[in-house]
């Protein structure tokens, strides 16, 4: 507005002042003849500019359909469009870079937005978590400052950036493995992408070790059974104590070597398995009572072993699989529990869930290795458990068995002084008892030492 009084205020006073000098040296008939045509050319221009400006703005169509009137509100009319079309795309605009804004923070990988010098123009929450960092307080900080990775800056500064780059590192106590890869946004602008390949290779080293585990399992029975065999093709006499350990050895090599198939093929089929368990009634007490019998006769006499069920529970899944389960958790307690020691097998119900435990008073385990004991061939003592003659695929096919009936294995240990492994059933998943199994109740508490 003050630029506008000034242009008229001035144009006015040059006007005055030409027409009074005209006057003054030809008559005022001349000074009122001046600032008439002075006047007139300046009205034809300035019509002359508004009708460039209307031109302009029927060209760019600012306003849809006829303006009334005349051209002067021909004009307002059409800046009123322009300024309402200018308003709506802007606010396209802000909707679409909401929109952008939503889809990134709803992206699983992480994308940061970077400047020419590396400074964080805007990232999504993904991005904050796998570098912890915070876009309100870190926008305009410069990313290799903030990570400082030798490594890392050198691929964001080498230009063209290689296809991808993996970064380890630690963030917030948790480590993390990303894969990076820059995509270029304009000539100032570079688009970070970084994709959480953490759990990937996880699953890539446990497969490695699986694969690694299996081998060294089958290759001791292998070597021995194969070295009797060289001996007994190569015709040496035997005495009959040497020929029965030899074949006794063989059976129980090829048994233990069959028994690990039989087990990974259990563990591969409770995996494939992506439907919960179905909803058939496995009444407790006759299964408790199996259950007992099996521990017995596992361990021949060696350890007190006692079965405390006074229920009449139903659980609703699979008889063979929860059979499968708790006999892996009987036998674990036998074979790791000196002679001598007690072994307690109980049902309970604890705040609605159903849990079956086995309580041994065995050589127990350490805190360190509890989170790692349900992985395929994880042993606490290698050597020992050999010995045992354990697979080391038991607890695994525990904790899946678990999973397929929506329930949990809960561990507690202590060195020396025993271990107490819990299969803990939601109160979903418990059921009533078969009248047929209420005699049970009857003798409740079954023991033997």
């Amino acid at each position: 507005m003050k630029q506008f009084l000034k242009y008229v205020l001035g144009a006015l006073l040059a006007t005055l002042i030409f027409s009074t000098l005209i006057s003054l040296a030809f008559g005022w008939i001349w000074g009122i003849a001046s600032l008439a045509l002075f006047m007139a050319a300046a009205a034809a221009r300035d019509s002359w500019q508004l009708l460039t400006l209307n031109r302009w703005l029927t060209r760019h169509q600012a306003s849809a359909g006829y303006q009334p009137g005349g051209i002067w509100s021909q004009v307002f009319g059409r800046l009123h469009g322009l300024e309402k079309h200018a308003e709506q795309t802007q606010q396209k605009l802000r909707d679409a870079l909401e929109r952008f804004q939503h889809a990134g923070a709803a992206l699983p990988n992480g994308v940061i937005v970077i400047d020419r010098s590396d400074r964080i123009l805007w990232c999504n929450p993904s991005a904050e978590r796998h570098f912890g960092i915070a876009l309100k307080q870190d926008r305009g900080q410069s990313l290799t400052y903030l990570i400082r990775h030798a490594d890392f800056a050198d691929y964001l500064q080498s230009q063209p950036s290689p296809s991808s780059f993996i970064l380890r590192r630690r963030v917030r106590g948790t480590d993390l493995s990303l894969s990076l890869e820059v995509v270029p946004l304009s000539e100032d602008e570079r688009m970070l992408v970084t994709h959480d390949i953490t759990q990937m290779e996880r699953d890539e080293q446990v497969r490695r070790d699986f694969v690694a585990n299996v081998s060294h399992e089958l290759r001791t029975p292998l070597t021995v059974v194969g070295g009797y065999i060289e001996t007994l093709l190569d015709g040496d006499s035997l005495d009959v104590p040497t020929h029965q350990r030899v074949l006794s050895t063989m059976r129980s090599q090829t048994q233990r070597m069959q028994n690990l198939v039989e087990e990974l093929l259990s563990l591969s089929r409770l995996e494939s398995q992506h439907a919960p368990a179905p909803d058939l009634p496995v009444p407790v007490a006759p299964l408790m009572q199996q259950l007992f019998q099996m521990a017995r006769h596992l361990s021949e006499g060696q350890h007190d072993i006692e079965c405390l069920c006074d229920s009449t529970d139903s659980i609703l899944g699979s008889e063979s699989e929860l059979l499968s389960a708790f006999s892996n958790l009987v036998t674990n307690a036998v074979r790791y529990t000196p002679p001598g020691g007690k072994i307690i097998l109980q049902w309970r119900r604890e705040r609605g869930d159903g849990v079956f435990a086995v309580q041994d008073s065995g050589i127990g385990i350490a805190a360190e290795h509890l989170p790692r004991l349900t992985e395929r061939f994880y042993r606490v003592d290698r050597a020992r458990s050999r010995e045992t003659g354990g697979t080391g695929l038991g607890l695994a096919i525990v904790k899946q068995v678990a999973m397929h009936h929506d329930s949990k294995l809960e561990i507690a240990s202590e060195p020396g002084k025993g271990s107490t492994f819990a299969f803990r059933v939601p109160s979903g998943r418990i059921g009533p008892g078969h009248p047929a199994h209420a005699t049970e109740k009857e003798n409740p508490h079954l023991s033997e030492s």
